[in-house]
This record gives structure tokens, C-alpha cells and sequence, in this order.
């Protein structure tokens, strides 16, 4: 059954027919916004408040064009600042609506069960990031030393003219791409196995190049931090030498937010 909070005004601006509203995110009502942040444009952030949650935004020209490199930096800096502070739940860059009204209206009223249940499965945990990025040379023998056929034609490469060999060349490259696929599977089912009982929750993300070892968000506590930390840390020194370990974070929960219900369910 769906909860019917009332509406509040405070700290919302007053809806103007020359402004729209540039939407961050959600949290909940009682939260603090850190002091003097800025959002796109350079523009106050706000609060317009619904009940036990707010939605977060600053106030931009209607119809302005959005997607500048300097527009993505500044939703990213009030994201992770509001993520710094309190609970969130993160919206992607571009949301836009009319007015303070229509925030309400539109997103704070259908989704209110679905925002508020999201928060809560949030709070007290946070988002990190751990990458691994394979050391070429490292990877690139132990896929010679562990393949028969890709260390036979490598030599073969060397040995022939470049037109002689240039079948081979492409063989030998689809051999590679195989062998670091079957790779990356192994480990990031380390990665995870290592990392994930020190977290609350596991994403794993699209390889963002052929050189990626693993990656995966992990959504962790206050109180598991420590622990998580020194798991990525033993995981870093055992494979010191053939990937470079990278954790990110605290980041705003990005990987963790479900998709919203259809309206009305």
C-alpha cells in the first residue's frame, strides 16, 4: 500500500516560467546539502522537498543544450559531493524538468515507494570501483607459455616475410584475443571471489578495453571497509607483475540503482 506523505515547500524555489530544473538526484528530506555547491552552469543546488524525501537540483535556462564536458563534470561534482554526505540515489546526467512543481508532480509522487525503498537499501554503504589492467608483456608470455599453437606461430611470424605471413599474422591474432578472453573470465571470477565477502553487493562492467583484467563495483559498509580493503590490497600483491589493481571510491551508487517500476506499480 502506497504511502501518501505530504507536500513541503521548504528550500524550494519558487517555480519561474524563465527557469527549468536540473534533477541530481534523490535523498531523503532530513538530509544536508554540503554548504555552497554548484551545480551545471554554476547554478545553487537545492532541495525541493516531498514528504520524507527531496530531489536535488539547480535551476538552468529552458531548452538549454546540455552535454558539454564542463555540464558532465559539474552533475558528477554535486553527485559524488551529495554521495560524500548522504545517502543518494544517483540520476543520470540530463534530467531535466519543468518546474519544482513538476518534480513533485512527476517523479516524487508516482515513484515515492520506489525511491524510498531504494535509500534504504542503501544507507550505510557505498560504491567502489576495483579495476584490473593486465601488464602487457606479463600477459602476452603467459598466453605464449600456456598455448602450443600460439608460441608455433609466433616463431612462424618471426621467421617469415611480412606478405608470407600475413594469414598467420591474423590466426595468430585471434589465438591472442581467445586466450585473454578466457583470461579475463578467470579473473574477474577472482576479483569477485576475493572482493565479494566484504560486500553488500557485486556489479560486474563491460571491459572498457581488451587490456582490462576484471571489473566490478562493489557496494560496501562502513564496518566491512577495512576488511575490503585488505582483500583488494592481498589480491594486488598476488598478481603483482601481470595486472595493475586500481580501487575507486567512495563513488555514488550508480551500479546499485535498480530500474525505476512503470509508473503506477
Amino acid at each position: 500500500m502506497k504511502t501518501q506523505p505530504k507536500s513541503e515547500t521548504a528550500q524550494r524555489p519558487a517555480p519561474q516560467d524563465t527557469r527549468a530544473c536540473y534533477v541530481y538526484g534523490v535523498i531523503r528530506a532530513e538530509a544536508r546539502l554540503p554548504e555552497e555547491l554548484r551545480g551545471i552552469t554554476g547554478g545553487e543546488v537545492t532541495m525541493v522537498r516531498y514528504g520524507d524525501l527531496a530531489g536535488v537540483i539547480s535551476e538552468i535556462s529552458p531548452g538549454q543544450a546540455l552535454g558539454t564536458r564542463d555540464d558532465l563534470l559539474a552533475h558528477e561534482g554535486v553527485v559524488e559531493a551529495l554521495a560524500a554526505e548522504t545517502t543518494t540515489l544517483p540520476l543520470r546526467f540530463g534530467a531535466v524538468v519543468t518546474t519544482a512543481d513538476a518534480l513533485i508532480e512527476e517523479m516524487l509522487v508516482p515513484y515515492h515507494d520506489w525511491f524510498a525503498g531504494v535509500l534504504e537499501d542503501l544507507t550505510g554503504a557505498r560504491e567502489f570501483a576495483v579495476t584490473g589492467i593486465y601488464v602487457e608483456d606479463a600477459v602476452l608470455r603467459e598466453v605464449i607459455e600456456e598455448d602450443p599453437e600460439v608460441a608455433g606461430l609466433r616463431e612462424r611470424v618471426r621467421e617469415l616475410p611480412e606478405d608470407a605471413a600475413y594469414y598467420d599474422r591474423i590466426r595468430l591474432g585471434e589465438l591472442i584475443v581467445k586466450s585473454l578472453e578466457a583470461k579475463r573470465r578467470a579473473d574477474t571470477d577472482e576479483l569477485v571471489g576475493t572482493l565479494e565477502p566484504y560486500a553488500e553487493a557485486v556489479a560486474l562492467r563491460s571491459p572498457a578495453g581488451e587490456d582490462t583484467a576484471g571489473d566490478a563495483a562493489f557496494l560496501v559498509t562502513e564496518r566491512d571497509l577495512p576488511d575490503f580493503e585488505a582483500a583488494v590490497d592481498e589480491l594486488g600483491e598476488r598478481w603483482a607483475g601481470r595486472v595493475r589493481l586500481r580501487m575507486v571510491g567512495p563513488l555514488a551508487p550508480y551500479d546499485f540503482v535498480p530500474p525505476p517500476p512503470e509508473e503506477g506499480a
